[in-house]
């Protein structure tokens, strides 16, 4: 599918509409979207649209922000004027989601807000899209699914090719599989899913982070790499292939690299960004080396989508707690990937 509008031109002035979508309503999501547009470190010259449910967003915006205005926004066509506009497209009252709780309610309400959020972005009437975080939970008793967002979000955008990534200002992991469990990571890998996440990857790092030539490591599945096949055939028969034929594509890649010895101080230099097998393997070291401050991408949509690396903390929903961080960083993501884009890449 191909997107209409890359970015929002408001007047002479070309400044993105980035929509921001509540997510959980019982979850931080609203309280953490709320931190993040009065901090001083969100200093961006954007416009922000939340969807999802105004009063959930005044909720949380109790003791945090008392003073916050809501402008409801119906036609987001023209200029959106000062101020913060939101887009209520849940339509029932806030007491119907609780705080802290996994609710069908809450799924519901999740789901309606990202669906509206990505129509928006297909439309090209928002240049990109922040997703706060949904419990999976809730979103599957309102009747979607979809292991998570970066499958529910390829699904609706029509993207036969996407990746998922973490990304932090040290280090970018795209993965090959994403919400799987172990024991199906294996049977799940062939050349040529392998051949496509690369080839997703490689494409992102030029579009969205203005890197010309793309460095691209690849981690192995197996422990010392399989040791010749001794402790597994994966790396021989399926992941070294995809790399050859990558290269003969004209990608810069190598591999495959055992992960306890690429994910280290000595390798790491070297990449651009590294491509892991299976969800922790290249989770685990982002969150380690940046963990609050890292942005999980939807590669390969014809979208832009970001958003946090947490998610919906229940435990310490409501309680004013939740570190907006990550949040931060997603909305300033998204700006970058913007910017990049439309072939300005700083700042």
């Amino acid at each position: 599918m191909q997107l209409k509008l890359s970015f929002v031109n408001l007047g002479n002035v070309a400044e993105p509409v980035l929509g921001i979508t509540m997510g959980d309503p019982g979850g931080v999501g609203p309280e953490v979207i709320v931190k993040a547009l009065q901090d001083p470190r969100l200093n961006l010259s954007f416009k922000p649209l939340l969807i999802g449910s105004k009063g959930v967003f005044e909720r949380a915006a109790r003791g945090i922000h008392p003073g916050l205005e809501l402008k409801p926004i119906k036609d987001i066509e023209g200029n959106l004027g000062d101020g913060i506009g939101v887009v209520d497209c849940v339509g029932r009252g806030v007491n119907r989601f609780p705080v802290g709780e996994v609710s069908q309610e809450s799924g519901k309400a999740a789901m309606d807000a990202l669906l509206k959020g990505i129509d928006l972005a297909l439309q090209g009437k928002i240049a990109g899209l922040v997703t706060g975080p949904i419990s999976k939970w809730a979103a599957y008793l309102a009747g979607y699914k979809f292991p998570g967002q970066t499958e529910l979000l390829a699904h609706y955008t029509q993207a036969s090719s996407f990746a998922m990534m973490l990304a932090n200002q040290r280090l970018k992991v795209a993965l090959v599989t994403t919400h799987l469990p172990l024991t199906q990571v294996s049977r799940s890998l062939s050349v040529e899913v392998i051949g496509e996440k690369l080839r997703v990857t490689n494409r992102a790092l030029r579009e969205y982070f203005a890197i010309s030539s793309p460095r691209i490591g690849v981690a192995a599945l197996n422990p010392h790499g399989g040791e010749g096949g001794k402790l597994g055939k994966e790396e021989i028969e399926l992941i070294s292939p995809a790399i050859e034929g990558a290269r003969r594509e004209g990608i810069d890649v190598q591999g495959p690299f055992p992960s306890d010895t690429l994910f280290t101080p000595t390798f790491l230099p070297r990449f651009d960004a590294l491509l892991a097998m299976y969800h922790d393997q290249g989770l685990i070291p982002v969150k380690l080396l940046g963990f609050g401050r890292s942005v999980n991408i939807t590669l390969g949509l014809p979208i832009i989508r970001t958003s946090p690396d947490h998610g919906v903390a229940l435990d310490i929903a409501g309680q004013g707690r939740a570190d907006p961080g990550s949040m931060i960083e997603a909305i300033r993501m998204a700006y970058r990937m913007w910017r990049a884009r439309s072939g300005n890449p700083q700042l």
